[in-house]
């Protein structure tokens, strides 16, 4: 979380509160997470939707 936060420029707070589930994340918090972490917006909605 304290790296994604350095590199977001967000509290590491924020992640944390999406991590326990306490905070959802709307299409576009979605795509930037994607981006962050290096992930294919397209494959997560993939996997996503095979659940």
């Amino acid at each position: 979380m304290r790296d994604l936060a350095a590199i977001s420029g967000k509290p590491h707070s924020y992640f944390g509160k999406i991590e326990q589930g306490m905070r959802g994340l709307d299409i576009l918090e979605f795509l930037e997470l994607c981006q962050w972490l290096g992930i294919d917006y397209r494959s997560s909605i993939n996997q996503i939707h095979k659940l």
